[in-house]
């Protein structure tokens, strides 16, 4: 289980400094009808902790055996996609479905990624990756959600 305080260890141990309560859980969005349907089907989907850091945001990602971050970037940045704010030039955030829609758009690409709304977070991988303690309770990719789609839309505003 990947909890705020492993993922800020994490981070912190290769360099970034994580600011609180603004981390989610995300997956690259799908590029088409099909791969939404295997994405839905949860055949082969990777997911990552979106965190706002010092001076970027920071996709880290979880290991697909068990809901922790993967061991490799424990030991170094290899597997982290770091975007420095000043690449992001725009942000746009709108509902797909049960989840939110994430464009970044950067000088010369687009990263689309996916974020599952709160509400249900809970019934979905979101939950699993974003459990902070073993209660099932307490779910930080909820309980941050909506103010890091408020800060990821201030980015380019």
């Amino acid at each position: 289980m990947a909890n705020t305080k492993r993922i800020n260890q994490v981070l912190e141990k290769i360099g970034f400094e994580p600011q609180e309560g603004k981390t989610i859980v995300v997956s690259y969005a799908p590029v088409n009808l099909s791969d939404r349907i295997r994405k839905l089907l949860n055949i082969n989907n990777f997911f990552y902790a979106l965190s706002f850091c010092k001076e970027s945001i920071v996709l880290l990602p979880f290991s697909t055996v068990w809901a922790d971050v993967k061991r490799d970037v424990v030991l170094g940045k290899e597997e982290v996609l770091e975007l420095p704010y000043s690449s992001i030039r725009n942000v746009n955030v709108s509902e797909s479905g049960l989840s939110y829609r994430i464009d970044l758009q950067l000088e010369d690409e687009v990263i689309s990624l996916m974020a599952q709304q709160a509400e249900l977070s809970a019934l979905r991988m979101s939950g699993m990756y974003s459990l902070e303690d073993w209660s099932f309770i307490n779910n930080w990719h909820a309980n941050n959600l909506k103010g890091t789609l408020k800060a990821l839309e201030e980015i380019g505003g």
